[in-house]
C-alpha cells in the first residue's frame, strides 16, 4: 500500500519504520495524515514476525511539529475542533497500545502535537542538542490528542504537571533528565536504525509481546483510553476561546 504524507519500510530483522514524511511543513499533522497513519498502524499490527516499530520524521530540521493550522485553524467551533482532533486521538492510542514496543526516533525537534505522537510511544530516543516541548499553553489550548494524560503516566507526574503549564521547549538533556527521553544520540545514529535498536531486535518476537503486554497492564491501557477522551473534549472546548483564537492569529501573522 502506498501512501502520500509518510512512509512505511519492513525490514527482514523484525524492525518496520513509518516515517513522517512532510519535511516541508516540518512533518506538521494533516487530516490525510492522520487517516494514514491509522491505516499503516493496522497494516503494521498485522506483521507476524514484527518485533519493534520506529517512528521518525523525514529530514532534518523537526520530527513533528504537531498539528497543520491548515486544518487545524483558530475558526473551528468546540465541535468542529472535536471532529478535527478525535481521529488523531486514536492514532495515539493505536500507537500506545501497540502489541510490541514502539520507539520514537527523535530525529530533530517536536512541538506540541510532535510531544504527543512521541509520548504515545513506549521509548523516546533524542537527537542531542535538539528541543522539545508540549507549547499547546502558550496557544490558549491543552493537548488535544490524549498525550498530555499519557505524559502523566510515562514520566513524574509533577514533572509533567509543570512542562504543560509552563509550555516551554526543553532541551535534549533536559528531557533525558526528566526520564522522557531514553536515549539522546548522534545524527549519525539514525543512518542505521538497525544497529541503534539491536537490544531490541536480538530478542524473540514472543518475549517483545510478553513484555508489550506487561507494560500495558501497568498502564492500564483501556483505563487511559477514556481520560485521553476527557483530554479531546478539553482542548475542544478551549479552541473557541479569545485566547486560542488571538494565538493563532499572531503565530499566522508572524509567518507570513
Amino acid at each position: 500500500m502506498s501512501y502520500e504524507t509518510i512512509t512505511y519500510e519492513n525490514f527482514p530483522s523484525g524492525l518496520a519504520k513509518i516515517t513522517l514524511n512532510r519535511p516541508d511543513k516540518m512533518n506538521a499533522v494533516s487530516k490525510q495524515m492522520t487517516a494514514e497513519l491509522s491505516e499503516v498502524l493496522k497494516q503494521a499490527r498485522d506483521e507476524e514476525e514484527l518485533k519493534c516499530l520506529v517512528i521518525t520524521g523525514s529530514g532534518d530540521r523537526a520530527f513533528c511539529t504537531g498539528g497543520d493550522l491548515q486544518d487545524l485553524h483558530g475558526d473551528l467551533n468546540a465541535g468542529e475542533a472535536f471532529q478535527v482532533l478525535y481521529p488523531m486521538k486514536e492514532v495515539l492510542y493505536q500507537l500506545a497500545s501497540f502489541p510490541v514496543p514502539t520507539v520514537a526516533v527523535l530525529n530533530g525537534q517536536a512541538r506540541g502535537g510532535g510531544c504527543e505522537i512521541a509520548t504515545a510511544c513506549d521509548f523516546r530516543f533524542a537527537i542531542q542538542n535538539a528541543s522539545f516541548g508540549f507549547v499547546q499553553g502558550e496557544l490558549g489550548i491543552t493537548p488535544g490528542w490524549g498525550g498530555g494524560a499519557l505524559l502523566y503516566e510515562k514520566i513524574r507526574p509533577e514533572f509533567a504537571f509543570q512542562w504543560l503549564v509552563e509550555a516551554e521547549m526543553y532541551s535534549s538533556e533536559r528531557v533525558a533528565e526528566m526520564g522522557w527521553a531514553h536515549r539522546l544520540i548522534e545524527r549519525e545514529e539514525l543512518e542505521n536504525l538497525e544497529q541503534l535498536l539491536s537490544g531490541f531486535l536480538d530478542k524473540s518476537i514472543e518475549q517483545m509481546k510478553v513484555w508489550k503486554r506487561q507494560y500495558d497492564k501497568k498502564l492500564s491501557m483501556i483505563a487511559l483510553s477514556p481520560v485521553m477522551d476527557e483530554e479531546v473534549r478539553a482542548c475542544a472546548k478551549l479552541w473557541e476561546s479569545e485566547e486560542h483564537k488571538e494565538a493563532v492569529n499572531r503565530f499566522m501573522n508572524r509567518r507570513s
